[in-house]
């Protein structure tokens, strides 16, 4: 591979072998990265508030009828949860071409496992949603079941997501914790940031782990998630925004990453 085979992960070097300076697309893909975890700030709160303002846990009637006659709000809902999966995709590839001259199958590790989590994301998301609303509408088909029975499944779809949520956390941590790691090593963020990404991969870890295995304490381990999660990507991604990469030393990084593999 030659030294100008990429404009963004490869640098062009001066005379004297040192990096110049990098291509404006970093700078564009570092404030990308900030915007996309921001989207997820918002949407994904309020796609979670839409579905628990129309599910009623344990009254299946009532969780029907709420769907039923609010069917543009759910609707909304998914959509909301749909924008998010799309967000992370990208927002793993970026991240992938940002950290991988730290080292390259680290950061395709941590990327894949945010793919990973989107995906079961959408299975516990969209596609109990779409089997709600399935349950619910007056296909002829369903008349196989009576309305006790079509409510009946439409609550169980939507209480599975709540255990799907711990599944699609165990990719989730792993993710966190290997770009915090990235970070933490990388030279050109500062190591605060990756710190902080770490404990909110723990975070989710405990969630899931505790959950499954002391389900009685779910709000214990709510509040864990709460509490370590949010200040680490809050503070990447207002970072990201802020300051972004220090790119001379992005530069150098990605000028040794190649070399290495020469």
């Amino acid at each position: 591979m030659s030294a100008t085979a990429t404009p963004l992960t490869t640098p062009t070097t001066s005379p004297a072998g040192t990096p110049s300076e990098p291509q404006p697309r970093l700078r564009r893909l570092t404030r990308l990265a900030g915007v996309l975890y921001l989207v997820i700030f918002v949407v994904y709160p309020l796609s979670t508030f839409v579905r628990s303002s129309l599910v009623v846990p344990g009254d299946a009637a009532a969780t029907a009828d709420n769907i039923r006659t609010q069917e543009t709000l759910f609707r909304w809902g998914m959509a909301g949860e749909a924008t998010i999966i799309l967000v992370e995709v990208v927002l793993a590839g970026v991240l992938y071409t940002l950290l991988r001259p730290v080292s390259r199958s680290v950061s395709l590790a941590a990327s894949t496992a945010r793919v990973a989590e989107a995906v079961v994301m959408a299975a516990g998301c969209l596609v109990t949603s779409v089997f709600t609303l399935l349950m619910l509408s007056d296909r002829g088909y369903l008349g196989a079941f009576d309305a006790d029975q079509r409510d009946g499944f439409a609550l169980f779809f939507q209480e599975a997501n709540n255990d799907i949520v711990l599944v699609w956390g165990f990719f989730f941590a792993l993710s966190l914790l290997l770009t915090g790691w990235l970070v933490h090593r990388s030279g050109f963020l500062p190591r605060i940031p990756g710190l902080l990404l770490m404990a909110a991969g723990a975070g989710y870890l405990v969630q899931s782990f505790g959950t499954f295995l002391a389900p009685g304490m779910s709000g214990v381990w709510e509040v864990v998630v709460l509490v370590l999660a949010i200040p680490g990507e809050l503070v990447f991604a207002i970072w990201l925004l802020a300051k972004g990469v220090d790119e001379d030393a992005w530069s150098a990084a990605a000028h040794r990453a190649q070399r290495s593999q020469v």
